[in-house]
């Protein structure tokens, strides 16, 4: 039998939108309730954290069904397996079965319930799918699949001071998002819940450049934050712990309105180290007005601008920070003709632009900035050349500082 018969057959109208309503129609024919219980999974069986479970009451007006305004439903957020199951279900009036995930744009694949598999497809919105709910009646093992295209996202639990999980708690969040030299911006947060265990999740948003991210929560005037990370293409999820710096108190209201500005405040990071894994260095780019400005901020920072001693590290460099012009740390400003490192290394490589002939080096070309594509540029400072040149990468050796590996 083909899908289409099927449907006809069983008067069934599937949706694509990302909520699934099975209408469950009974009336009051014993107090003994029913259980619905399944899993929400993806494509390749994996649990879908954030999804949603909810029972939404309706009652029949004219052979039709309507949801009674203005009753609470029955919602729980699905377990860590994905899991989720709703006990003693009172049969006072018609259900809906909904199974729904706000954060995707996805849509759902398959349902399966024993032997029958449903699949929803292409099909007009607001399609329902009705089956017969009776009392007592036991329904398990019901495997939601939906298609994820989910954004790369946070999953925290948040702990007391004493390690106790805050569960089922209304917390603040704030994340910030930098560029690797601190100096592009951006942030979301807001109200989140806990769930049992003390999880939450937090979508990030993605830009095309290099970021490091930063997250933090407040509850009751405690806070906790967790060091910037940076997110990897392809990395789905980043699973952190944030410990507050107190214990709060069980009796105190949930909070109210928006997050106070200490959250933000508290938030606020430096500009982070990013430790090579190749060499143990520690690199970090900051914002400068010339090259002596550069300088001087390296020797603050017990730093030099960067030294590039092979193509591996070069490519390292290009992909976390070569998406723009940079000072690096070789020059011949001291001997004509002479290029060295700022960190009085041997000159074992580089990396020339096209038409760079060996340097292009003349008496006015004496500092070297890195190029588009990683290639390299003899420049003079204050030329045409370095008018929008305000950023230089530094160097160290002594990763003694917070630093970030390229694979936190």
């Amino acid at each position: 039998m083909n899908l289409q018969s099927f449907k006809q057959n069983l008067g069934v109208l599937f949706s694509v939108t990302m909520i699934l309503s099975v209408l469950v129609s009974s009336s009051v024919v014993a107090q003994q309730g029913a259980t619905i219980s399944g899993r929400v999974v993806d494509e390749l069986g994996d649990p879908v954290v954030g999804t949603s479970v909810a029972l939404h009451r309706y009652k029949a007006i004219e052979d039709d069904e309507r949801r009674v305004p203005f009753v609470p439903f029955w919602q729980k957020p699905v377990n860590l397996d994905g899991s989720f199951s709703f006990v003693n279900i009172a049969l006072t009036e018609s259900v809906s079965f909904v199974v729904e995930d706000e954060r995707t744009k996805g849509k759902i694949l398959s349902i399966q319930m024993g032997e029958l598999t449903l699949y929803p497809g292409d099909h007009p919105h607001f399609g329902k799918v009705r089956f017969s709910l009776e009392a007592g009646m036991d329904i398990e093992n019901v495997v939601i699949t939906v298609n994820t295209n989910i954004p790369p996202q946070v999953r925290a639990r948040v702990v007391s001071a004493d390690g106790t999980p805050l569960v089922n708690t209304t917390i603040y969040v704030a994340v910030q998002r930098k560029s690797l030299d601190g100096t592009g911006y951006g942030g979301s947060g807001g109200t989140r819940q806990t769930d049992a265990e003390g999880y939450f999740v937090e979508d990030l948003q993605v830009d095309d450049d290099p970021r490091f991210y930063a997250l933090g929560v407040e509850y009751q005037g405690l806070f906790a934050k967790v060091p910037p990370f940076i997110l990897h293409e392809g990395q789905p999820q980043v699973h952190l712990l944030l410990t507050l710096d107190g214990n709060p108190d069980p009796l105190a209201r949930p909070p109210v309105g928006p997050p106070s500005t200490a959250l933000t405040a508290f938030l606020d990071p430096p500009t982070v180290w990013i430790v090579n894994p190749a060499n143990g260095h520690a690199y970090k780019k900051i914002h400068c007005d010339s090259v002596v400005d550069a300088t001087a901020q390296a020797t603050a920072e017990n730093a030099y601008l960067v030294a590039i001693n092979d193509e591996v590290e070069n490519e390292w460099l290009d992909g976390i920070f070569g998406r723009e012009r940079f000072w690096i740390g070789l020059n011949d400003a001291t001997e004509e003709g002479q290029l060295v490192w700022d960190s009085g290394e041997p000159v074992t490589y580089t990396n020339w632009g096209e038409h760079e002939r060996a340097g292009d080096n003349t008496e006015v070309n004496d500092y070297v900035i890195w190029g588009f594509g990683g290639r390299w540029e003899m420049v003079a400072p204050g030329s045409s050349q370095t008018h929008f040149v305000k950023n230089a990468i530094l160097e160290r050796t002594d990763v003694s500082v917070e630093t970030l590996s390229e694979d936190d």
